[in-house]
């Protein structure tokens, strides 16, 4: 028993290596789209995956069945190893940079640090300086190499790298303005020691002391270190998963649970389950491959059911979604009424109702201000067409409650009691709650020459139009509310934005000109960039624009004579011309095509077929190409927005002596 406690030690420490393995490439995964834009995901994702080569390396190590590969593996370890240092540094300056802090000195420091562990991993693979002589001694359970006479050097590299990352950390601390702020860089400091923990070679000062056999002792070590390391890890992705975005902490928090729950801790779960049935298949007196293949499909359904069944209580228990206004909006999207919703439903009435009056058709049609829409039929209905355009219905819906109106229009309609007869069906209108608002029509086939509905039937009918009508008013309710919603999207996009930004950034973020950002938050922008340029010598497109509001506009107004027209033409012009290639012009190049489209159709003002006819290529293709260069002039005006918004920032950061 005792003698196989150093085994039982050493497969725990492999287990606990590979959920860190899992847990760490599923972080770089999840923050791999932000990482692109943002530099604090680029840095965090740097380390991570750097601490993550170094730990999947190990794990190799002890699970290689060739004496052969061990080295190979040990040096290739060294990736992580040497480079950890550089991106903590990184992700140091990229967290006090956006506390507003100027890097200055620190830009060079940065690709200085990688290109110093790029050297020491230079030094790693391709010689014995740094490291040396490989110890597979199978006593020791962890083979590793010897450390050689650069060794030193560069431990005091790592550890000064990472009390200046720890400095910059602090001071970006010592920099938040709000409390939440400064609770979570807190909390990354108290976590940044996670990286050199966890990749630092001690073992090569254990084996520089003649000390081959890993000690008994030493395995509690190591397992604990791991496990600290896993959690310091775990909270510092969850603190800096909130930089870089402009959804609400909220969101951002139970997108991280979510993916976490669903992604590495369901393949830790059956990694865990992998290992104890492999090693104990003979007790279930099945083979091993039979054993895995039950134990692993059951473990991935159960897992998936369990979060699916426990989501609510989870995230009551981590006051995710645990808002009120969150959990209203929740019970609105669970409720809403779609058009396929409505339809069905309708369908569901349309039906009761030919079962009820014995008719083979139905149909329910709105009234919108286009004109009737048929929203739902049952049965054949041929003269479709005509019922919908040929009768007076519009004017029915626009009498509301002026009774003189009403009659007018009901005269222009044959009546019969409280029908109306068209064609070869019997129509009633569909009223609002209020009585007074035509919402829509159901019409049925006429099954007689005149309604002759019985008390009951006609008692059933009412009730199914009171429902049909409650359906069509609840869908024009939501229509509201999404136009509603719609047109709050730009400002609710741009606070959010700017919460996040002044999270750190403070007064010169709070400063700058929020309508400008709301409208290149914009998601019509590019509509807006294309309306302009269609009256881009002048109309209401152009002179109502709401590219008015954009910073660099009120700037070029100065310009030109304090006209906003002419300024906002200049800035049309300026972008344009920003897609214009070096070289000489031509009409035909693939490389001109956008700029002469842009140049041709909107500042010249030439005619489609025209244009078309210059660039050899049909209308079509004109339009595609043309919808390209739209957004390539919309992209690059909004660009010069925030790099002056931007350019704004730094210049009264310099002026406040920051």
């Amino acid at each position: 028993m005792f003698e196989q406690l150093p085994d039982f030690l050493a497969l725990l420490n492999d287990i606990l290596e590979a959920v860190i393995v899992i847990f760490g490439s599923a972080v770089v995964l999840y923050n791999l789209g932000r990482s692109l834009r943002d530099p604090v995901m680029r840095a965090f994702c740097a380390l991570i995956i750097f601490v993550v080569v170094a730990y999947l390396a190990e794990l190799m190590v002890s699970r290689t069945i060739v004496s052969a590969s061990v080295e190979g593996f040990l040096r290739f370890q060294w990736l992580g190893i040497a480079l950890v240092p550089a991106a903590q540094f990184h992700l140091s300056d990229a967290l006090l940079s956006t506390t507003g802090a100027l890097p200055n000195r620190r830009r060079f420091l940065v690709p200085i640090g990688y290109l110093t562990g790029i050297v020491f991993l230079g030094l790693a693979l391709f010689s014995d300086l740094l490291v040396t002589n490989a110890i597979p001694n199978p006593l020791s359970r962890i083979p590793h190499l010897d450390a050689g006479p650069v060794f030193p050097i560069f431990a005091a590299y790592f550890w000064l790298v990472t009390a200046l990352s720890i400095y910059n950390v602090w001071r970006a601390r010592q920099r938040c303005i709000t409390s939440t702020t400064r609770q979570r860089m807190t909390s990354t400091l108290l976590t940044y020691l996670a990286a050199p923990l966890g990749v630092f070679p001690y073992l090569l000062i254990i084996s520089s002391e003649g000390q081959e056999v890993i000690p008994l002792w030493l395995w509690p070590v190591i397992i604990l270190g791991n496990l600290v390391v896993g959690v310091m890890f775990g909270i510092l992705t969850a603190h800096l998963a909130y930089f870089g975005t402009a959804s609400p902490d909220r969101v951002v928090r139970v997108r991280l649970f979510k993916f976490m729950a669903r992604v590495p801790l369901a393949g830790s779960i059956v990694l865990l389950v992998y290992v104890l049935v492999s090693r104990n298949s003979p007790v279930l007196g099945l083979p091993a491959e039979t054993a895995l293949g039950f134990s692993l499909v059951a473990t991935i359904m159960l897992v998936e059911w369990a979060i699916h069944a426990y989501k609510r209580p989870l995230e009551r228990l981590f006051q995710l979604n645990n808002d009120p206004d969150v959990r209203t909006i929740q019970r609105l999207s669970e409720r809403l009424l779609t058009t396929r919703d409505l339809q069905q439903f309708l369908e569901s009435i349309l039906a009761a109702t030919c079962e009820a009056l014995r008719t083979p058709t139905s149909f329910v049609a709105a009234i919108t201000p286009d004109g009737p829409h048929l929203e739902a039929v049952v049965g054949p209905l041929a003269e479709s067409d005509e019922i919908l355009q040929d009768a007076n219905w519009r004017e029915l819906a626009r009498t509301n409650g002026d009774s003189e109106n009403n009659n007018s229009a009901r005269d222009s309609l044959e009546t019969v009691g409280d029908f109306f007869v068209w064609h070869n069906y019997w129509i009633r209108p569909l009223h609002s709650r209020q009585e007074n608002i035509v919402l829509g029509i159901l019409g049925i086939q006429a099954r007689s020459e005149e309604p002759d509905l019985n008390k009951d039937e006609e008692e059933i009918f009412s009730r199914l139009l009171h429902q049909a009508a409650q359906a069509l008013e609840d869908r024009i309710l939501q229509q509201e509310v999404f136009a509603t919603v719609e047109g709050l999207l730009p400002q609710i996009t741009a606070i959010q934005q700017r919460r996040s930004e002044a999270a750190f950034g403070g007064l010169p973020v709070l400063a700058q000109d929020t309508q400008a950002a709301a409208v290149v938050y914009d998601p019509e922008f590019n509509t807006m960039v294309r309306d302009a340029l269609t009256h881009y010598w002048g109309g209401p497109k152009l002179t109502t624009s709401p590219l008015m509001r954009l910073q660099i506009v009120q700037e070029a107004m100065a310009e030109h004579e304090n006209n906003p027209t002419k300024a906002l033409r200049a800035i049309l012009n300026n972008a344009i011309e920003l897609q214009k290639p070096e070289g000489e012009r031509s009409m035909t190049t693939g490389e001109w095509i956008l700029y002469n489209i842009l140049e041709l159709k909107f500042v010249q003002g030439q005619r489609v077929r025209d244009v078309a006819r210059r660039l050899a290529m049909s209308e079509s293709d004109l339009y595609r190409k043309q919808r390209v260069a739209i957004e390539n002039v919309a992209r690059t005006i909004g660009t010069m927005e925030l790099a002056s918004q931007d350019g704004d920032e730094e210049e009264e950061s310099v002026k406040n002596g920051k």
